[in-house]
């Protein structure tokens, strides 16, 4: 499988969640963006515990005091703090609800030429006989507005729901515990009918913009830090990855 790497500068291709949230109208805009976002220090620890006790709670564990001492491995003293956070405000969506958890065979997002993007969809689950696809926003300093929730739905539901389940009743059970003033976090949950999905043609600039973008800065020297390390992917989360 394609692991996400380019042939020209060795720059991983970035996260469908990335590509979500990347500032500028056009190409040279892009661009500045992502020499910013490679040449940035990478976080020291993430959201991989607090994910997978989210997936828990959602297979049926519903005991926050258990799903949050899954977190409690984590090395640094910030990285448990920040997991068993998002944990208290993420699992909860799922107490007193029946729902089935299941996985789709690892794959990733397909786009530009030869360009291959994480989905970061860390499961599927069957709630009243309807399929949705889970997407978490963990990280608390990042902000996400409905345009760029908007786009990740709509990849998701094309590239992933659309095709696989062509047919059946399908949605997106997308999560956000992030925090809007830089400080507290505020646990919001959409599904399909409360994002504004981009047509084709939107999208389609969108991502031709983004590759376009990409090329040029692994073409050129302006990133001087070296590749981010993406972690290998997790069995528990095939279409994470």
């Amino acid at each position: 499988m394609n692991n996400g790497f380019n042939s020209m500068k060795n720059l991983p291709t970035p996260p469908v969640p990335v590509l979500a949230r990347a500032k500028g109208n056009n190409v040279p805009e892009l661009v500045e963006w992502f020499v910013d976002y490679f040449n940035r220090d990478s976080a020291f620890f993430n959201y991989r515990r607090s994910t997978l006790a989210t997936k828990s709670a959602y297979k049926g564990l519903h005991s926050l005091p258990q799903l949050v001492a899954g977190c409690q491995a984590e090395k640094t003293p910030v990285g448990r703090s920040a997991n068993c956070d998002v944990v208290r405000h993420a699992a909860p969506f799922a107490f007193g609800r029946s729902t089935q958890v299941f996985d789709l065979s690892a794959r990733r997002f397909p786009f530009g030429v030869n360009r291959q993007s994480a989905y970061r969809i860390p499961f599927f689950f069957v709630e009243d006989a309807i399929i949705k696809a889970f997407f978490l926003q963990p990280t608390k300093g990042i902000v996400f507005d409905k345009m760029e929730l908007g786009m990740i739905a709509t990849i998701i539901k094309r590239y992933l729901l659309d095709t696989e389940f062509f047919g059946q009743r399908c949605d997106i059970e997308l999560v956000d515990v992030g925090a809007p003033d830089g400080v507290v976090r505020l646990p919001r949950k959409y599904s399909l009918l409360e994002l504004p999905l981009w047509t084709d043609s939107q999208l389609e600039r969108r991502l031709t913009m983004l590759a376009e973008a990409l090329s040029i800065v692994a073409q050129g020297d302006r990133v001087t830090r070296s590749p981010r390390v993406y972690n290998r992917p997790d069995a528990g989360m095939p279409l994470f990855d």
